[in-house]
């Protein structure tokens, strides 16, 4: 992702001067939050992602607040939850950072992918593309097979990373049907590691019921992930200038301030 810094510089200055009033009031409600994860977690060396990612999963103060601000109707939990309608309405008008890299709860990489393995038959083919833990002497990240009816592979592909342009530019890979090579991009999709989900559902009983005007998932420990996320990405465009600093942007930063604000009075 470009840094819009320097590009932006004056913009920034403005920001800097209090001219915005959210972005510097989300940088200072940060700040805490920064210092109590970075106690709780010193194993991590202060290192932000690898201390969220535990956060995510761990039965923290700051998520186990989230999971009952979502679940629960009295006051506090409906200011939390207007402020959250609120921040998805402002990501989704005006795509920050960008319109095609833009943080959005419809498309959201907020955890590792839990589909590792993807199985199909057709036409007497079994196809299985999968993420493998590595085994020495090698290090293979990535395993595709396509068997016949009797178990021969007619192809295997091993690679060390997921990479679809490696992939795609094997040389056996382009020798495939196109039917061969459509199921596994297909496979090659449902492992990726990196997946990105929407936390919004179609249906109304699957949604979350404190919430009555966007379908957000009535999953709300996965709703709690997906919001550390969001946080944290707009945490990251704000402190590394990558956002343009227009007025219409830098309004995410209100409702992100007021959630913000409310989950750290947990941590007292």
């Amino acid at each position: 992702m470009a840094n819009n810094f320097v590009d932006h510089k004056d913009r920034w200055l403005l920001i800097a001067n209090g001219e915005f009033e959210y972005p510097i009031l989300f940088i200072k409600s940060w700040l805490p939050f920064n210092a109590w994860y970075c106690n709780n977690y010193p194993q991590h060396r202060n290192k932000d992602r690898p201390i969220l990612e535990e956060m995510k999963v761990d039965n923290n103060l700051f998520t186990t607040r989230i999971i009952s601000l979502l679940q629960n109707s009295d006051e506090d939990s409906t200011i939390f939850q207007n402020n959250l309608v609120k921040l998805y309405s402002f990501l989704e008008s005006y795509k920050v950072p960008n319109a095609i890299d833009n943080i959005s709860f419809r498309s959201l990489n907020f955890r590792t992918n839990p589909t590792t393995s993807y199985i199909k038959s057709y036409r007497g083919h079994n196809y299985k593309v999968e993420i493998i833990s590595p085994v020495q002497p090698y290090n293979y990240r990535i395993r595709v097979d396509i068997l016949n009816p009797s178990g021969g592979n007619i192809f295997l592909y091993n690679h060390t990373k997921y990479d679809k342009s490696h992939l795609i530019a094997d040389a056996d890979f382009m020798q495939l049907s196109l039917t061969n090579k459509n199921i596994i991009l297909e496979g090659l999709e449902k492992v990726n590691p990196k997946l990105k989900e929407s936390l919004l559902v179609v249906r109304r009983n699957e949604s979350l019921q404190t919430i009555s005007n966007i379908l957000f998932t009535n999953d709300t420990p996965l709703l709690a992930k997906a919001i550390i996320e969001v946080l944290y990405n707009i945490r990251c465009i704000l402190f590394h200038g990558e956002i343009q600093p227009s007025k219409d942007n830098l309004k995410i930063y209100e409702p992100a301030f007021y959630m913000l604000k409310q989950l750290i009075k947990s941590l007292d």
